[in-house]
């Protein structure tokens, strides 16, 4: 049943970067339909500044960076609370004791006891599908998803940020993130160099990005090009600033991480590498975005949210190597030539493409 009558709308956002990315064309569709309520956002403090890439949420609260009022949250009078958490009891409960109107979230593991309204989830759906299904429940409708589309907005002022720190001229520029938030998930730095070689090779300029846990990986990828070839900005750049500049990128590489997320959002073209991720949870849709799986029998293995011990030396990336993934670049470029044709013979005459 939809909901009527709000004005102060709390999503509650525990978990990693991929989480909050794909959790904005939820914010969107809330922000579109309830005209001039405002959207607060609950989370972790390594996102905080995510929400800062545009202007879709009103106020950010961190539950991990200082301590944070429980009567602040109750004197802010919310109709509606969505707890996007999938698992986890606490969100939801701590929802509860808000006293919302109307509290939306998945109905996992007795979780909907505490929910007016809920929602089923499961793990083989794409995580932007199952974030509208909460927005479509409380909404009263089904909440499109172009996976061909970017969804993320990002605010001139971080595209402006970008285009400062890289150097001019016509070369295409392809962005690469050579560390994951989980050794599960990690890819060899020469292999990442090998693949940046050859984009060097045929004609694109590289830059490096990630968090400060990507600096080391950045210098043994970039030993030895010369520095009109690559750009480093690992460690370097905020999540808004990160967004910015790939979303200029004409490709962006990666295993699965949380700028992977972040790319695709700015709809640039990806090839990203899944051992023990969920490739129907978190691989891109789309036909520019192409994943690269070895689909090893014991891949993938994480549930839940947790991802046990690795017997095999994770042997699910180890597997993957760089033809792999330059077989892959190479059908992705196809794919966005194909594409760019299409538009331009479906356009009708007279019309002019904005770049």
């Amino acid at each position: 049943m939809p909901v009527a009558d709000v004005r102060r709308i709390l999503v509650i956002r525990p978990g990693g970067i991929g989480d909050a990315v794909l959790m904005f064309p939820m914010v969107r569709a809330l922000r579109d339909h309830f005209h001039g309520a405002t959207i607060d956002v609950l989370g972790e403090r390594r996102n905080a500044s995510l929400y800062r890439i545009n202007n879709w949420v009103d106020t950010t609260f961190t539950y991990d960076i200082r301590p944070w009022s429980l009567r602040n949250l109750q004197q802010r009078g919310y109709d509606l609370i969505v707890d996007t958490e999938q698992y986890h009891h606490l969100p939801v409960i701590l929802a509860n004791s808000l006293g919302p109107k109307y509290l939306c979230g998945f109905d996992t593991w007795g979780r909907g006891r505490f929910q007016t309204h809920r929602v089923r989830y499961s793990e083989q759906t794409y995580e932007a599908y199952s974030f509208l299904n909460l927005a479509s429940a409380v909404i009263g409708e089904a909440q499109a998803f172009d996976p061909d589309a970017p969804f993320l907005e990002i605010d001139q002022c971080w595209k402006a940020w970008a285009r400062a720190q890289l150097p001019a001229g016509d070369r295409p520029l392809a962005a690469i993130v050579p560390t994951a938030s989980s050794e599960h998930r990690f890819w060899p730095p020469a292999r990442y160099a090998a693949v940046a070689r050859w984009l060097v090779e045929h004609g694109y300029h590289v830059v490096i990005l990630g968090g400060k846990d990507a600096v080391q990986a950045a210098r043994r990828i970039l030993a030895g090009f010369a520095a009109g070839d690559v750009s480093d900005l690992a460690g370097g750049t905020s999540l808004p600033q990160a967004a910015g500049v790939v979303s200029r990128a004409a490709l962006y590489i990666s295993a699965d991480t949380g700028m992977l997320h972040i790319a695709y959002g700015a709809g640039t073209p990806t090839v990203h590498m899944f051992g023990s991720g969920i490739q129907e949870k978190w691989a891109p849709p789309g036909r520019r975005y192409l994943v690269v799986n070895k689909q090893l029998p014991c891949s993938p293995c994480t549930r839940y949210g947790y991802t046990p011990p690795c017997l095999y030396h994770v042997a699910c990336m180890d597997a993957i190597r760089v033809p792999d993934v330059i077989f892959a670049i190479e059908r992705t470029l196809e794919a966005c030539q194909t594409q760019n044709a299409m538009t331009r013979i479906t356009m009708p005459l007279g019309t002019a493409r904005m770049g």
